[in-house]
């Protein structure tokens, strides 16, 4: 058996760059909008067995395209009386990736994303009080590396 046939993988499966497949998409795709789906019903929609499809997910969590699962709250249950905001960052140092290291898996940041132009990155940040945004720019500005940072509340998601 070649590499190409391990986990699953069918001999006229096309590689992308990144070694995946289209079965290796189909799966990341279902997970994307299902994380709770089961290696039984993951099998069945990609045509796997399901021992295949748990080394497909094994190799892509390895590889890091997978790095976790999350539950995504409804707007009711999002909606805590807390406070949403946009921060934005430049960095003083490049490469920036070891920066954002240092803070990517605040619980605090929502959505971390980079960008081109002025601003480095965009984060959507969810605060219980003004007083915990505040310290969150703060704590965030004293990151070795992170130039300035600024928020903007938001007012209404949508």
């Amino acid at each position: 058996m070649d590499d190409g046939q391990i986990g699953g993988g069918r001999p006229d499966s096309q590689k992308t760059a990144g070694g995946r497949d289209a079965l290796d998409d189909k799966l990341i795709k279902l997970l994307q909008t299902h994380a709770r789906m089961t290696l039984t019903a993951l099998s069945q929609a990609v045509g796997l067995s399901r021992t295949a499809v748990q080394a497909r997910m094994a190799k892509l969590e390895r590889d890091k395209v997978i790095v976790g699962y999350r539950a995504v709250l409804g707007e009711t249950q999002a909606d805590d009386g807390g406070i949403g905001a946009v921060l934005s960052v430049t960095f003083s140092q490049r490469p920036c990736f070891p920066v954002v290291a240092k803070f990517r898996h605040w619980p605090e940041i929502i959505h971390y994303y980079s960008v081109t132009g002025p601003i480095d990155a965009y984060m959507v940040v969810r605060v219980k009080t003004p007083q915990a945004l505040a310290d969150l720019v703060d704590r965030l500005s004293a990151v070795p590396g992170v130039g300035t940072v600024s928020s903007a509340v938001m007012l209404r998601g949508g």
